[in-house]
């Protein structure tokens, strides 16, 4: 059935809200992020495509939710959790944490921030922001609906997420509650164990398998999707994120000088299986065909709704020197012939940058018809070598990829790579190898700036199942975020983790203009990465 007779189909009107819940995040290393999640938006578009009521709620932006932000501290002792409010406003203490960041050593400043103390005690400084629960609940009593999604797509978000599913229960306890995304994939059993309350859970590809529980076709507990095809979901209505109070400029991107952005994907899955990739362990995993047609219509669809900026969020951008010589001229063709600024946050293969690339970049910059704002180039540890600085060994195997990185800075394209700190067979040494060579790139004109990521262990990844034991608490939900450290290696303590991320941070600010959503540490130039101008201001 092709879509438009399956959008004249007659079936039973279902109402359906999906609910990203508010974020529960550590005050010290890891930044505050504003994006719709890309999933929840191809969901609710397909329901609302089928016929049925549909809406979405982003817990961290509506309602002024990003100004409503309050510091606890979650203390964990002895396998007991407890949490205190903390009195000092949020922006006293990011103030405070940037001048001490300014001034102190790295040493000293883990010293007084680190979030590990002695005998695995951990305590950490929060940071909740978002919309009130009590306002949730009003609008779903309003909306009455049949169906709550909630995507808990990032194990950091666990405890809030799961705070939002239970106080819906409680409330209604009628409806169904429904959980999918990336941690759900990771466990399902052990998911459903610990929240008895959720009606469902979905694993793997849930924009099928949603249609199915909304439509009354799918009552298992968990409701396995599998690993769809990109060509199988539906264009994405761009009125689903309005009212959600999203800010102009929105720290998950580079700034878009005032251009209405939004996130996309041409292709979904990945050609490779690292060991820290959530997306390159799924069963079934692969890149999936592009359907040109498609992209042109939801370009068409973007721009008429006043979009002129994408932000690309594919896992794999350039996977194929062949496919590259057919897709890419093709891609940055329908870019050019709706006006589309881009860039890219998902990461452009560094193997891949070679002339052809960038020569279409330039020529596609050139054009005067949108251009490349921002490439995120990331080195490693995709090629990484064992116990062999990444940096160097990417730096010797491709010296014309990094004249290409060169040539498109000079043409003002924002470039930045990120190096990934806390990996099993690093040391100290070969994170300041990795430093300096990112410092010389930097000098010389290849990168505009490298960030630094924790390599944190995430469930369903080969890190997790080979090193997971050195994670120091599993219920340490904060901790499961690319910014903040959880866990220990052969070679390193948490505190040494965190301390290199610091002296990464302070080296290369002092040659770098930080990528503004990138860090907890924005460099002195840039000011501070949480100042948002929200659209209605």
């Amino acid at each position: 059935m092709d879509r438009q007779k399956e959008k004249n189909v007659e079936r039973e009107k279902k109402k359906v809200m999906f609910v990203k819940p508010h974020l529960e995040t550590d005050a010290v290393w890891d930044p505050i992020r504003t994006c719709p999640y890309i999933g929840a938006r191809y969901m609710t578009s397909g329901l609302k495509e089928r016929g049925h009521d549909v809406k979405y709620l982003d817990e961290v932006t509506r309602n002024n939710g990003l100004e409503n932000r309050t510091l606890f501290r979650r203390d964990m002792i002895n396998g007991e959790t407890t949490e205190t409010p903390v009195e000092t406003s949020y922006e006293d203490f990011q103030a405070q944490k940037m001048a001490d960041y300014r001034s102190m050593t790295p040493e000293s400043f883990v010293d007084k921030y680190s979030a590990f103390g002695e005998d695995g005690e951990i305590s950490r400084t929060m940071v909740r922001t978002g919309n009130d629960l009590e306002d949730t609940l009003n609008d779903i009593g309003d909306m009455n609906p049949d169906v709550v999604g909630i995507p808990l797509i990032a194990t950091a978000n666990y405890i809030p997420a799961t705070k939002l599913g239970r106080a819906i229960k409680d409330r209604f306890p009628d409806v169904k509650v429904v959980f999918g995304g990336q941690h759900i994939s990771a466990d399902p059993e052990g998911f459903l164990r610990d929240n008895d309350y959720v009606d469902q859970v979905v694993s793997g590809d849930a924009i099928s398998a949603m249609t199915d529980i909304a439509e009354g076709r799918n009552n298992d507990k968990i409701v396995y999707g599998g690993f769809r095809n990109f060509d199988e979901f539906p264009l994405l209505d761009p009125s689903i994120i309005e009212g959600n109070d999203y800010p102009d400029e929105p720290i998950h991107t580079y700034p878009t000088d005032g251009r209405k952005s939004v996130d996309y994907m041409f292709s979904k899955g990945c050609f490779r299986r690292c060991d820290f990739c959530v997306a390159g362990s799924q069963e079934g995993n692969h890149v999936t065909p592009i359907d040109y047609d498609m992209v042109d219509e939801q370009l068409r669809i973007f721009k008429k709704n006043g979009i002129e900026e994408l932000v690309i969020q594919d896992d794999a951008y350039l996977w194929d020197k062949n496919h590259v010589r057919e897709h890419l001229p093709k891609l940055l063709g329908l870019m050019k012939k709706h006006g589309m600024y881009w860039q890219n946050n998902g990461g452009m293969e560094f193997e891949m940058m070679d002339d052809f690339v960038t020569e279409e970049i330039l020529k596609y910059n050139s054009s005067g018809e949108g251009r490349a704002t921002s490439l995120y180039v990331p080195f490693n540890p995709r090629t990484w070598n064992k116990g062999q600085s990444v940096s160097g060994t990417m730096s010797e195997r491709y010296h014309a990829n990094l004249d290409n990185l060169k040539k498109l800075k000079d043409a003002g394209v924002f470039v930045f790579t990120s190096g990934i700190i806390g990996t099993p067979e690093q040391t100290r040494e070969t994170i300041d190898e990795d430093i300096e060579m990112n410092k010389k790139l930097i000098e010389e004109g290849y990168l505009s700036s490298a960030l630094s990521l924790s390599a944190t262990m995430l469930p369903a990844t080969k890190w997790y199942d080979s090193n997971g034991h050195n994670i120091v608490d599993k219920e340490d939900y904060a901790g499961f975020s690319l910014f903040t450290t959880h866990h220990s290696t052969p070679h390193m303590s948490p505190r040494d983790i965190e301390t290199s991320m610091i002296r990464w941070s302070q080296e290369l600010d002092k040659v770098q203009t930080t990528y503004k959503w990138g860090t907890g540490f924005p460099s002195a130039e840039n000011g501070s990465n949480q100042d948002l101008k929200r659209g209605d201001e």
